[in-house]
């Protein structure tokens, strides 16, 4: 009410704030509500259900902030946890899904590994150099190189995960090759050239220091534009990338300060070898070292009569090779944005009939919960039904009958099968379910992505909803045959029963009531009626309204309803039918079109090949009018290989520019780099060879190779040159480089490779994902090395401008 002045508000607190009151309401003279129906507190009927661990339960989903850390959270949520246990004891708190024992047994696996990693580069040095000093310099360079990387990350705000610990372990062979190369050139120094202690020191350490500084500084150059190539090749390694930049720059600094200081004390009492480095010497010497005059060998093939010939044979049999290993391997290995990994986390994603309850699929789903619960393996389950407005993390997008079920098994250490036969039992023991219309088992992290819904993903896509179930079932029926998919869905279909009540308006007005006023007379949703209020606690409980007794549960007895008119009550069917028929229980929508996805699941199969063959047994389908795109991992991968292709493409073209700068030379820097191609040989007989796809993980391994391959290119040519300041000729530098540089090349190559075999042999859980990198390397290093050894001298003399002045031909054949 307003007045000129003033205004007042008019209330009528008519609420009824308890069940009593409530049944006393005054319905008609001498009738009150609780005559006519039955009032209680009760809950609304439910949509959502939680299995944990096999009891029936309330889940409360724990997660952490972007960029926090996953055990601090859960600790943090562990200690609340005992809080509440003390404080309600009637009540049972239980963990039924958690990341936190993957992580932890992750982290405690890649200790072990990196432990081993440094036994063997160790083992290594020792092969190749059968000396104490070198395996002080490396046992001492190492765990310094470690904590000072450590130190720095903690500085920056990072922290230790599985990325981390890899890229220290990748580091391995390249931290001990720059300190071992110093040490060796000393010894070199005092034992060729019979120097003092203090000019051995120096000399040796200036003689070295410009290649080890290149080597160092080309290996960053090919790494760093991966760090800045974008999207999701980027988010994973940027990490990797940067610590394996900084241990680069902390080895070459300890290797130019802290092992010429560690050498005075090393070498004080002289240069004397034990009895046990006399032994390695000597077994190095009769094995390794006898392959110094083949290759020196093949150096002088290529200066022989016919040079030409020759030099075109060396040439154009590598470059075949390269060839034929890239066209025929490459396709028959297949593309994958990550490889699969075995975490111990097995997802299931079933639904029953749309029309079914929480309740009823509930009860469907205990008999497997109680034999899963049996089984050794298995430490924790959980199964969330149905959906709730605003939780995402259970069961997100699900109807009441759907479940997304979450399986925790023990690590695969302590396993004798694979997660992916487990996923094979489990799915048998779903398909004995009755009434069960999806039955889609996959291992945790399957997709590159938590957005992609599985590995094949063909979505179809209309401005009209008609239509697109048809169309999913024929994509579906031509794609379930596919070598390699586990299963095959649909997002949604048209599978719900809905009765549509046809009312007669004619007969019903002649009743004298409206199709409204009949439908208003039908409360079997549960509308609100009322607030049950309390004003003091500003507490509120909605009132809903329900049919009574059997009106209520199912179509035949809601026909026989009464209806209220002006005459008299009626029963429903006089005045309308009820019919059944298929509608859709939901519906999704992507780009402004209806769109619906035909998911299929696989085990182990390469994405390329999945898809390839799906999009040939979608030919088949009979799908017009209808968009199809593959928006499964597929359109990740093709994403982020040209990210990474872009990457190594400038990298290349960094290192070309760096190294022209390092030596002035656009020659040199161009022989440098014609090796790596040739590297890629092994690279792709290593993947085929442990059974590996191409993925991002070996693409990341193919630039890490270039940088390992052009560190010893650039050993080689340093020394070239440095013969060549001497006055040798061409020729005779090209043998002397590799007479020289051959051990130093090998250990680093050989290092290189041991520290990598922790990794290749996937000694930590999660090391799947990052095998691939090792895989490549290994392979690649195996061969580049040995092809980095005869092809860098042999175009270094060969492109030498002063070689044709020297005549080194005729002085061969004489």
């Amino acid at each position: 009410i307003k007045g000129e002045n003033d205004f007042y508000t008019v209330t009528f607190y008519g609420e009824k704030d308890n069940v009593e009151r409530l049944k006393q309401l005054q319905i008609m003279p001498n009738v009150r509500l609780g005559d006519i129906a039955d009032i209680g507190w009760s809950y609304k009927k439910r949509t959502s259900g939680y299995i944990g661990n096999a009891d029936e339960a309330i889940a409360l989903a724990v997660q952490r902030a972007p960029g926090g850390s996953v055990l601090d959270v859960s600790k943090a949520a562990r200690a609340e946890m005992k809080k509440l246990e003390v404080k309600y004891p009637n009540i049972k708190f239980q963990i039924a899904d958690t990341q936190r024992d993957l992580i932890e047994q992750a982290n405690d696996n890649m200790l072990e590994a990196l432990r081993d990693a440094v036994i063997y580069t160790l083992l290594v040095i020792m092969l190749f150099l059968g000396n104490f000093r070198a395996i002080v310099a490396a046992g001492l360079s190492i765990p310094m190189v470690f904590f000072s990387t450590m130190a720095i990350i903690w500085l920056t705000g990072g922290e230790l995960n599985i990325v981390i610990y890899t890229a220290i372990i990748l580091a391995l062979g390249m931290l001990t090759d720059d300190a071992v190369v110093v040490l060796e050139n000393i010894e070199r120094h005092l034992t060729e050239g019979h120097e003092s202690l203090e000019e051995a020191i120096k000399s040796g350490t200036k003689e070295v220091l410009n290649p080890v500084f290149a080597g160092t500084i080309a290996t960053i150059a090919i790494l760093f534009p991966l760090m800045y190539v974008g999207g999701f090749p980027e988010k994973i390694f940027k990490p990797l990338i940067e610590t394996l930049i900084i241990a680069l720059l902390v080895s070459w600094f300890l290797s130019i300060t802290f092992i010429p200081l560690l050498s005075k004390w090393l070498y004080k009492n002289g240069i004397g070898k034990t009895k046990v480095e006399n032994a390695f010497e000597w077994f190095y010497q009769n094995t390794i070292g006898r392959l110094v005059a083949p290759y020196v060998g093949i150096i002088k093939f290529s200066n022989g009569k016919f040079w030409f010939v020759r030099r075109m044979i060396l040439t154009m049999g590598v470059i075949a090779i390269l060839v034929f290993s890239l066209k025929n391997i490459m396709p028959t290995i297949g593309k994958d944005a990550m490889p699969p990994m075995d975490t111990g986390i097995i997802k299931a994603q079933i639904a029953f009939s749309s029309n079914e309850t929480v309740d009823s699929a509930e009860h469907k789903v205990k008999p497997f919960l109680t034999w899963l619960e049996k089984q050794k393996w298995v430490k924790m389950s959980s199964v969330a039904f149905g959906t709730e407005p605003g939780v995402l993390s259970l069961g997100s997008g699900n109807l009441p009958a759907e479940a997304t079920i979450t399986i925790n098994a023990v690590n695969r250490f302590k396993r004798e099968q694979t997660m992916w036969q487990l996923e094979d039992v489990i799915r048998d023991k779903l398909s004995h379910m009755e009434g069960l219309k999806r039955n889609d088992v996959y291992d945790f992290g399957a997709t590159a992505l938590s957005s992609i819904k599985a590995t094949v993903d063909v979505r179809l896509s209309s401005p009209y909803v008609d239509g697109l179930a048809n169309a999913s079932h024929e994509v579906a029926h031509a794609i379930k045959d596919v070598k390699g998919l586990t299963s095959v869905s649909t997002s949604w279909d048209k599978d719900f029963m809905e009765v549509s009540l046809d009312i007669d308006e004619n007969k019903a007005l002649s009743y004298g009531l409206t199709p409204y006023q009949i439908a208003m007379q039908l409360p079997i949703k549960g509308q609100v009626v009322g607030l049950n209020a309390n004003f003091q606690s500003m507490n509120t409980q909605v009132v809903r309204l329900y049919l009574k007794g059997k009106f209520s549960k199912n179509i035949e007895t809601l026909r026989l309803l009464p209806i209220s008119t002006p005459q008299g009550e009626i029963p429903l069917s006089q005045v309308a039918t009820l019919k059944r028929h298929l509608t859709f229980a939901k519906i999704e929508r992507d780009k402004m079109l209806y769109s619906v996805d035909v998911n299929g699941y696989r085990a182990k199969r390469p994405v390329t090949h999945l898809t390839d063959d799906t999009v040939a047994a979608l030919k088949d389908a009979n799908v017009t009018e209808i968009q199809i795109d593959q928006t499964g991992d597929i359109a990740q991968i093709n994403d982020s290989f040209k990210r990474m292709a872009k990457a190594i493409g400038l990298g290349v073209i960094v290192l070309i520019m760096t190294l022209i700068a390092i030596y002035k030379s656009v020659r040199m820097a161009f022989i440098m780099i014609l090796v790596l191609p040739l590297s890629l040989i092994g690279a792709a007989w290593g993947m085929l060879l442990f059974d590996k796809p191409s993925c991002m993980p070996s693409l990341l391994g193919i630039l890490l190779l270039f940088g390992i391959i052009i560190k010893n290119a650039v050993l080689l040519i340093d020394f070239y040159q440095d013969y060549r300041g001497k006055g040798e000729t061409p020729f005779q530098s090209a043998q002397e480089a590799v007479r020289v540089r051959f051990r130093p090349v090998m250990m680093t190559a050989f290092g290189t490779i041991a520290g990598m075999i922790p990794i290749a042999l996937e000694q930590a859980v999660g090391l799947e994902r990052l095998s691939p990198l090792a895989d490549v390397a290994i392979g690649g290093l195996l061969v580049g090395t040995l092809l980095t050894l005869v092809y860098i001298p042999m175009y270094a003399y060969i492109f030498d401008k002063d070689n044709k002045k020297t005549n080194p031909i005729n002085e061969v054949i004489s």
